[in-house]
């Protein structure tokens, strides 16, 4: 068994106290979920287990005997690993090299690595469990599901007994998500105890066999994980801040001309799956909704509206040798094949599902990576009116109902607090056209429901909205009509009746 007792955890960097005596235990052979609202201390507890963080008071048990873990490493000795929401990788390393790194003695006599027999190992190993990973691929060119899914492999190949999981379904398909509980399922009848981090109550419920509920930093432990989950979902133990993301969408002169035309759009790009011959029109005051799997060409498409897959900047990870044909108009402007640049000067928004990639630099503190977007506006000739930046941030911050310094580092923040942030980010652009990438990830229902208000605000004044969602249960919260992605192939699918 696993245990955290009287577990507190105060930053005095930010002056925040995190967790307050909180607890959790995991047995062999469960799985556990976690519960809470946004920065309730559900990573931060996590983090503590698995060897991030050290805590301010309290101990942490293995088998009976108190542990102290000041490095994930230690964690990884006693048998405690984790995935992290956005699994690192390092850059140039082929796939089966990152999931071995940390691990390569693991049955290796001898001190002379084999390189042979260790990405043998890494094979046996991913088709045992039944993962398809592009070993020889380089990391950086893995989506984020699969990242997630090497992250899993590594820990799998250090027998690790005590998985922990940080929102683990956040980006995955139904159908991913199926195959991932499957895994669970196996890790549980092989004896590992599992600990996943979660706001879909429905999962909690279907999955595990106990429920722990963590509410301003201080655990309420739920033995059946039904009860614990109803508690959940009637609100009587999850709360959240208040948040504000929307701005108003700038004013069209013509609201019969559609923002977004995409013409007889066939693509192949290196690594990603292609598309072919998708048309949309869409309109001012509308929210659409796009389904299907990301390796069924959901991300390529998603990637081609915002400008990922372009000729203009050769170092990124999916330049190269990719083949357009037909167009991509925004707000009458061809931006097909021209890059961000272009898709935002057109008029365009978007948040990724990249989060701490794209988005944040998480070794940065958080105010570097905000002034990004208001960098012109605060420019005085060779200066920057850094007074005028600092304003910005705070504004945004508040807009995502975060109060925490904006001097923090990016890492620190939860999921659901970044999450909050970079929607409040990209609504501040004034932008004709919201493109958003899974845009219920990592937020609680009370934050989903508010974004669900805040985008039929926006629409209502002319702005227009694109989603992209593995999950299309999620979509049907947000828009007014969903179509799928299948095969290449973009068809309608259902009307929302709200």
């Amino acid at each position: 068994m696993v245990e955290l007792r009287g577990i507190s955890k105060y930053f005095p960097a930010n002056g925040v106290m995190a967790l307050e005596n909180a607890g959790l235990s995991l047995k062999a052979g469960e799985i556990h979920a976690l519960l809470g609202e946004n920065g309730s201390g559900k990573s931060t507890l996590m983090h503590i287990l698995a060897g991030y963080f050290p805590p301010s008071s309290g101990s942490i048990f293995v088998d009976g005997k108190a542990r102290r873990f000041s490095s994930p490493a230690d964690a990884l000795a006693f048998g405690i690993g984790m995935v992290r929401q956005h699994p690192g990788f390092i850059t140039g390393f082929k796939v089966w090299e990152d999931c071995v790194l940390g691990a390569e003695n693991h049955g290796q006599r001898g001190i002379v690595l084999n390189s042979a027999q260790l990405r043998k190992r890494v094979e046996e190993k991913m088709s045992q469990w039944h993962f398809d990973l592009p070993l020889d691929g380089k990391a950086e060119s893995l989506t984020v599901s699969q990242r997630q899914k090497a992250a899993i492999l590594a820990l799998l190949l250090r027998d690790i007994n005590w998985f922990i999981f940080d929102e683990p379904t956040a980006v995955l398909s139904p159908e991913e998500t199926k195959i991932l509980f499957q895994l669970f399922d196996r890790l549980r009848s092989e004896g590992k105890g599992i600990i996943f981090i979660t706001h879909k109550i429905n999962e909690a419920s279907a999955i595990s066999d106990r429920v722990t509920v963590i509410h301003n930093g201080v655990t309420q432990n739920q033995k059946n994980s039904r009860r614990g989950a109803k508690n959940a979902e009637d609100g009587s133990v999850i709360t959240n801040s208040p948040a504000s993301f929307a701005f108003s969408a700038p004013p069209r002169e013509k609201l019969g001309d559609p923002v977004l035309v995409i013409k007889d759009l066939s693509l192949e790009s290196p690594g990603l799956p292609r598309i072919e011959n998708v048309n949309l029109h869409l309109m001012p005051g509308k929210i659409l909704g796009i389904t299907g799997v990301r390796a069924g060409g959901l991300e390529t498409l998603e990637l081609a509206v915002a400008g990922f897959l372009n000729h203009q900047t050769p170092n990124t990870n999916h330049a190269g040798n990719i083949k357009f044909k037909g167009s991509i108009a925004l707000n009458g402007r061809d931006i097909t094949g021209k890059g961000i640049a272009a898709f935002r000067k057109a008029g365009g928004a978007y948040l990724g599902v990249d989060r701490l990639g794209n988005n944040l630099a998480p070794e940065l503190p958080l105010f570097e990576s905000l002034i990004i977007h208001a960098f012109k506006r605060e420019k005085r000739g060779f200066f920057l009116d850094m007074g005028g930046l600092n304003a910005w941030s705070r504004m945004i911050m508040t807009r995502a109902g975060i109060a925490r310094p904006i001097r923090d580092k990016a890492f620190s923040f939860s999921g659901g607090m970044i999450q909050r942030i970079l929607l409040a980010l990209e609504f501040a652009e004034n932008a004709s056209l919201l493109v958003l990438s899974e845009p219920g990830s990592s937020l609680d229902q009370a934050s989903r429901s508010k974004l669900a208000e805040e985008l039929g605000e926006y629409t209502n004044n002319g702005g227009t909205t694109l989603l992209f969602s593995t999950d299309a249960e999620e979509l049907f919260f947000f828009t007014d009509k969903i179509m799928e992605l299948k095969n290449g192939t973009l068809t309608e699918w259902k009307y929302n009746e709200k």
